[in-house]
């Protein structure tokens, strides 16, 4: 059961960060702006990182316990700690140039011809 609440935090981010998603991936189609695609996948992949992180952190705490010695899990886990957090300063990086497209992107003006008037 310790195992299973382990899951909940990190499932509840990805939930909320895939409803995010959705809303940048809309923001994207309806602007064309490539920091809403930036945003969502950006967003996307941090919330799946958390619950990989944590699939593997219970791998070898839960499961892998007897089988693995002391020294070689702590190795493990500081191996999975690092590798997710260089994985997440890049995405997150992927995100602030997302947001500053978003901010600083004019948006492009259709070319409407108005007719010239009457002689």
């Amino acid at each position: 059961m310790q195992e299973l609440w382990t899951y909940l935090a990190p499932g509840v981010q990805l939930f909320f960060f895939f409803i995010l998603t959705i809303v940048w991936v809309a923001g994207f189609v309806r602007q064309r702006n490539l920091g809403f695609l930036l945003l969502a996948l950006g967003t996307f992949a941090v919330a799946a990182l958390s619950v990989i992180r944590q699939a593997i952190f219970n791998a070898v705490l839960y499961h892998s316990a007897n089988n693995i010695p002391v020294g070689q899990r702590g190795t493990t886990i500081a191996l999975v700690t690092w590798s997710t957090l260089i994985l997440s300063i890049v995405l997150w990086l992927m995100m602030i140039i997302g947001a500053l497209l978003v901010v600083f992107q004019r948006p492009k003006l259709p070319d409407t011809e108005v007719p010239s008037p009457p002689a």
